[in-house]
């Protein structure tokens, strides 16, 4: 009996703890809008917006805490499973409010989150072994602060091991404030389920959310995420284009940059914006489907199509971008400094280098295209060569780690404020002090690269183009023949085969011809049954039946080398 009156009282405590929050909220929230504090420069100083941020970012340390919000608290994370940035916050991280001014730190996460809030973006939230917990009235500010422009193109916030009042709080504030908002939170007790939502190899996990994480679970368990063989999604650009191009653009390459060039050069923020999983699978579907070349996206929109775009370059096996020329990229001029430089630098050595196979370079020519045209419209569609380059950044890139990963595609825009010396007698281990020991240099990166190549495109890409022209004309103006081969100096011949060329070559071929090639190492058979039928074997099969025409009509030459081979050009040119 009495057990069950102290329940009676302790839940009664609690609908009126919950009652009396909720309450709170309300007349806290009425009384800003009466007296809002936006932080906004109109009521600071008499500044103008650009006059109070860069106040708040120099401050009196010299931009010391604002690079360490950019660095350690609030950082990049490459892009979830929908190709959006992320962005992971470490509550681990927070500073002693008695040292550092809460009020200004709120400004700077604000600041931070100006780079990425105009496209759809991801927040993963780290919330425990905080050292240091913000105010409950703290939240609440910085919750009302961060308004509609900062929510509406958030998809998803994951907060990893809430603690009860942060979960009880957050609840309280959504269910009062946004409803609407309260259907993006995730709440996850262990990273095995974060693992589930995002791709945890790209984050930068601190050893203090691994330590609170092994309370909850023995091991991390990372899905495979594994997809069945396709046809054009995942598989290398060799096979897709050829060694050299010459199989042309990929069917999803060609058809997106089709129907963006021809109905989306002026849509608003192309490339930032995400469709739903649904259908960019539904699509990726059609293409892997038997028998279908192309996808109509005039059924599927301009933001399908961008983003179909994204996701296969981002699959690529083999980046666009490899990591061993990370470096490379980093000795580039500055652009803003030595426009002509960086151009120059880019066009003869950051370029060769990546035309490894040499059909990158086509498919960079031609994305680049692209995004040059969509920049030309900027004042229309707002996406500047700028915002281009910081939504196509992290699919150029992947490798083995995810943190130098993040800096080559970070789109910080504070510049780094030189770091105060520290000897090894005063250093001191507290984290009330801001410890910027390793931070990276602010040296170009792949955002930069890109901007510049949008920015730059005919220079840039001028040889390349220059080169496909060249082949162009050489094509239009040579005698047409029956063989579909290609020729480049000093290079083996390939064809442009179909399907049924190889259909009827197999079927044609008898077995003792096949053996007869297997005995000389001509072919090589992985099945007894169906022999390998190669590039080489079309090559040899058209000749023989180039020569048996011209023996045929009585043209037949005396010498080799006569006829020159028609040249099969990527039609993105």
């Amino acid at each position: 009996m009495d057990s069950g009156n102290g329940f009676a009282d302790f839940a009664k405590k609690f609908n009126s703890f919950g009652n009396q929050l909720g309450n709170n909220i309300k007349r806290v929230f009425n009384e800003g809008q009466g007296a809002r504090r936006t932080g906004s420069s109109d009521d600071v100083l008499g500044l103008d917006a650009e006059a109070f941020r860069e106040a708040t970012i120099a401050g009196n340390d010299g931009g010391e805490l604002a690079t360490y919000v950019n660095e350690k608290l609030v950082c990049e994370a490459g892009v979830d499973f929908d190709s959006r940035p992320m962005l992971v916050f470490y509550a681990c991280r927070m500073l002693n409010p008695d040292v550092v001014d809460y009020d200004r730190l709120l400004n700077l996460i604000q600041f931070r989150l100006d780079d990425f809030v105009e496209s759809d973006y991801t927040v993963v939230l780290f919330a425990a072994n905080a050292r240091y917990n913000p105010s409950i009235k703290w939240l609440f500010t910085a919750y009302r602060r961060l308004g509609r422009k900062y929510k509406k193109n958030l998809k998803a916030l994951y907060i990893v091991h809430p603690l009860t009042w942060v979960r009880v709080v957050m609840t309280a504030m959504n269910a009062v404030l946004s409803p609407k908002f309260a259907k993006k939170v995730r709440w996850l007790d262990t990273l095995s389920e974060l693992a589930q939502a995002v791709p945890i190899s790209q984050i930068n996990i601190p050893p203090e959310v691994y330590q609170f994480n092994a309370t909850k679970e023995v091991e991390v368990r990372v899905p495979a995420h594994a997809r069945p063989p396709s046809r054009f999604f995942g598989v290398t650009l060799e096979q897709l284009m050829g060694v050299h191009g010459e199989l042309g653009l990929p069917a999803p390459v060609a058809d997106a940059l089709d129907y963006l060039y021809t109905n989306a050069l002026e849509v608003p923020d192309l490339f930032r914006r995400t469709p739903p999983p649904p259908t960019l699978q539904k699509v990726r579907s059609q293409y892997e489907a038997g028998g279908h070349v192309s996808v109509a996206y005039a059924v599927w929109g301009e933001h399908v199509a961008a983003a179909v775009l994204k996701t296969w370059c981002r699959e690529l096996p083999q980046p666009i971008i490899p990591p061993h020329y990370y470096e490379l990229i980093r000795q580039m001029p500055d652009p803003a400094a030595q426009p002509d430089q960086a151009a120059a630098y880019a066009r003869d050595v950051i370029l060769p280098a990546l035309a490894d196979p040499p059909c990158v370079s086509l498919l960079l020519a031609a994305l680049f295209g692209l995004l040059r045209a969509v920049a030309d419209h900027a004042s229309i569609n707002n996406m500047t060569s700028g915002r281009l380059a910081a939504a196509w950044a992290p699919n150029f890139v992947h490798s083995s780690q995810p943190d130098v990963d993040i800096t080559m595609c970070s789109v910080t825009r504070f510049s780094e404020a030189p770091l105060r010396a520290r000897g090894s007698d005063d250093d001191d281990d507290d984290d009330d002090v801001l410890d910027l020991a390793g931070a990276s240099e602010n040296r170009p990166n792949v955002v930069t690269l890109a901007k510049l190549m949008v920015d730059q495109y005919q220079t840039i890409f001028k040889p390349i183009l220059e080169a496909a022209e060249a082949l162009t004309k050489k094509q239009a103006s040579a005698p047409r023949k029956p063989p579909r081969t290609t020729a480049v100096s000093g290079m083996a011949p390939a064809v442009q085969a179909s399907d049924e060329d190889i259909a009827a070559l197999v079927e044609e071929m008898g077995q003792t011809t096949v053996s007869q090639m297997q005995a000389t190492g001509s072919i090589q058979t992985a099945d007894p049954v169906r022999p390998v039928v190669t590039a080489e074997d079309i090559t040899r099969r058209l000749k023989a039946e180039q020569a048996a025409d011209v023996r045929g009509d009585g043209a037949a030459q005396a010498q080799d080398g006569d006829d020159e081979d028609v040249i099969v050009i990527s039609k993105a040119f």
